[in-house]
């Protein structure tokens, strides 16, 4: 059994649990009114039941979206794309013409970082449309980590004066951008380091771009093949329309 199909049945068999624990509290129900008379104490069970139910539920919903990403990253690995040629990126210091012609804004810029970010209604979904933040960030510093705290701390300070502004947003699309030196076993981790979160009220994706400039390529965990959804789809072509 391969990953693919050992992480299906992963899903599967969560799902079968989850089902037959729902039907047992049902039928326990059924069971209570049937049998007890004092109807006091049969409705009192089925509350019980129903605030069961929905912490089981919340419980296994955390559970099956770990299982669905994890699904997402195995699908992408097993189809992983070539590197892709850089184009425009030659340098930090010159892309902010590139930035520009595609209609990003620049947000924040320091020694360390540069943020590039674009709000539009959302191009895949054709009703109830909110808006989805797309935001790219540049590395400067090749000794810093993808994942920065400080980058977190400014987007979240992005989207709550959008918020401000009135404009919801759903979905945030998250790019970061590096230069790398050589793709040791440490580059690559971090490059695989592929985020997918859905909450309540936003769905976040995060890829990672090192940027090999001695061979001119991009390298990142990506699929041409395999895409889980159209807004994967969506943030691939604004990665290379960058590169």
């Amino acid at each position: 059994m391969n990953d693919v199909d050992r992480i299906n049945q992963q899903f599967l068999n969560l799902f079968l649990i989850y089902i037959a624990v729902l039907i047992g509290l049902i039928i326990g129900v059924v069971v209570s009114f049937v049998f007890i008379t004092n109807i006091d104490i049969a409705y009192g069970i089925l509350l019980l039941v129903l605030v069961a139910m929905i912490i089981i539920t919340g419980l296994f919903k955390n559970k099956l979206d770990q299982i669905t990403h994890m699904s997402y990253l195995i699908k992408i690995r097993t189809s992983q794309g070539e590197p892709l040629a850089i184009h425009h990126m030659q340098s930090f210091p010159d892309v902010q013409a590139i930035f520009r012609k595609n209609d990003y804004e620049r947000y924040q810029d320091n020694e360390t970082y540069t943020i590039y970010y674009k709000l539009d209604k959302d191009p895949i979904k054709q009703i109830f449309r909110n808006y989805m933040l797309t935001v790219m960030v540049l590395i400067k510093n090749r000794n810093a980590e993808f994942y920065l705290d400080r980058v977190d701390k400014e987007i979240n300070k992005l989207r709550d004066e959008i918020f401000k502004e009135k404009k919801k947003i759903n979905r945030l699309i998250i790019t970061q951008i590096k230069e790398i030196k050589e793709l040791d076993d440490k580059t690559r981790d971090e490059i695989k380091e592929v985020i997918f979160i859905r909450t309540k009220r936003l769905i976040i994706s995060t890829l990672n771009v090192g940027l090999f400039q001695t061979q001119k390529k991009a390298v990142m965990l990506y699929s041409d093949t395999y895409s889980p959804s159209l807004y994967y789809k969506y943030h691939l072509d604004e990665i290379k329309k960058i590169l």
